[in-house]
């Protein structure tokens, strides 16, 4: 070596010996090694402690490079290697002394935060003491890519099997219940019982299906008014234009309800919405229970109960309508207006029904039609027109039902009173203009007070010696009554003679 070159050599370890003293230089060397023994023991340890206790591979990571680091802080610069060997002289025996006497977490944070920047020492802390303590490791906020040579089959644990979440349930909608709604009962009107209005007074049109009606619940209605001191005829009126003659739903099975009581009947009741009229002709809707019967005898019954009883709070409300009160039906029909119903013409349509269908007959007590001096037996009463093909109550039916009676036979369909000698003749019955006993006999329209338009039937019930004739007949004298005249010699050939035939 030539003397320049020494001279250099020596300047410059010259200069290095007095920048530093060698003692310091070796006992900083010595810490250093024994910071790095202690850190990868500790390094050693933590990585065993992560893979028993199932870390994930960021916290691997971390401690990986926290070791690298470690171990690379043996050739610090002068400034690195004198902060630590400051810090290191303080926290190395406390270190030590952890880790003998506490948990390895508290000794591997320790030696880890020495030796490891701040960074570092952060996130390998805080990776490192959460997996001492439970199986899932936070990943550090400085996650680094592994080196290359690093497996990562080792240190990533398998990914747990997700368990699938039921979605949430929406809770099934139950409709709302519904109430169920009374139904609604349309008024009767006057058409719907033949009512017609002309200056404020009424007249009637005979149907079929009121006729009907009334001879459904006549006899009933004479029975329980004759029991209550009322009128029947009124009863039965007021039954007609109540229910319509039985069309509203109110009267119809199962309810039977023929005047429309509010209430209940036994416990049984049903709810409608129907028109009333408040008083002035105008109608309202009103729901209310109604009275419900097991058969229309029950609802004339309560009916005339009613009547006769009144009110809870007045016994003598109805007193008005007694037979020992009203004098005759029509005072009845009066004192009915504006307390059993709030229309003004109330007792005008009453009365109007009466008169048409000779309702004053039910007023009276039934008496068995026994014409004298009569061929037969005396009439039973006994529909044999089941399906009423003839009018009830009227002169075409009574003559079918007499000569039933009889045993002997005539058809249903002979037409009207007028029309019966016409038709017996086309339909091969006897027909002549000489009266014989048994035999119905047929009057024109207009002859002997027959009707103008429809003529009338009449029975024979004796031909007597002089010539003149005892008949039976009904509806002359009222619908559905039976009454008995004679016509005399001179006028028996007006008429056709119809003899009926054999069974």
């Amino acid at each position: 070596m030539s003397m320049k070159k020494q001279f250099a050599l020596f300047s410059t370890l010259l200069l290095l010996g007095s920048s530093m003293p060698v003692g310091a230089f070796a006992e900083g060397n010595n810490l250093v090694a024994e910071n790095s023994s202690v850190a990868e023991t500790t390094a050693e340890a933590t990585t065993a402690e992560a893979t028993e206790t199932t870390a994930t591979s960021e916290t691997t990571e971390a401690t990986e490079e926290s070791t690298t680091e470690t171990e690379s802080s043996t050739e610090p610069s002068e400034s690195t290697t004198t902060e630590s060997t400051e810090t290191s002289g303080t926290e190395t025996t406390d270190s030590t002394t952890d880790s003998t006497s506490t948990s390895t977490t508290e000794s591997t944070t320790d030696s880890t935060s020495t030796s490891t920047t701040e960074s570092t020492t952060d996130s390998t802390s805080t990776s490192t003491t959460e997996s001492s303590t439970t199986p899932t490791t936070t990943p550090s906020s400085s996650k680094e890519q592994p080196k290359p040579g690093t497996s990562t089959s080792e240190s990533k644990q398998p990914a747990k099997p997700v368990t699938p979440t039921a979605p949430a349930e929406k809770p099934v909608e139950q409709p709302a219940a519904s109430t169920p709604q009374p139904e609604i009962v349309p008024p009767v009107t006057n058409a719907t019982v033949g009512l017609v209005e002309d200056d404020e007074t009424f007249t009637v049109s005979k149907t079929k299906k009121t006729e009907e009606f009334i001879q459904e619940i006549g006899e009933s209605a004479r029975k329980v008014a004759k029991d209550k001191n009322l009128y029947a005829s009124v009863m039965i009126a007021q039954a007609i234009l109540e229910s319509g003659s039985g069309n509203s739903k109110l009267s119809q099975k199962p309810n039977y309800n023929l005047f429309g009581i509010k209430g209940d009947y036994k416990g049984q009741s049903v709810s409608f919405i129907t028109y009333e009229d408040n008083g002035f002709g105008n109608l309202y809707t009103v729901e209310a229970k109604f009275r419900q019967y097991p058969t229309y005898k029950e609802s004339m019954e309560d009916y005339a109960k009613l009547l006769k009883n009144g009110l809870d709070s007045n016994k003598d409300f109805y007193h008005g309508v007694w037979k020992t009160e009203a004098k005759s039906y029509k005072e009845a029909t009066r004192f009915l207006t504006g307390k059993y119903a709030t229309d003004k013409d109330y007792h005008k349509k009453l009365n109007a029904l009466i008169k048409t269908y000779d309702l004053t007959y039910y007023d009276k007590e039934k008496a068995t039609v026994e014409p004298m001096e009569s061929n037969f037996p005396a009439y039973n009463g006994k529909n044999y027109d089941t399906f009423n093909s003839y009018a009830w109550g009227n002169c075409t039916q009574y003559v079918y039902n007499r000569i039933t009676q009889l045993g002997k036979r005539v058809d249903l369909t002979m037409g009207n009173g007028q029309d019966w000698g016409e038709t017996g003749r086309a339909r091969g019955y006897k027909v002549s203009r000489t009266p014989k006993a048994g035999a119905a006999v047929s009057f024109p329209a207009g002859v002997l007070g027959a009707d103008n338009t429809y003529g009338h039937v009449a029975f024979v019930e004796k031909v007597f010696k002089d010539g003149s004739i005892l008949i039976s007949e009904m509806n002359v004298k009222g619908l559905n009554i039976v009454s008995t005249r004679t016509i005399s010699a001179d006028e028996t050939h007006l008429m056709n003679y119809i003899v009926p035939k054999d069974k």
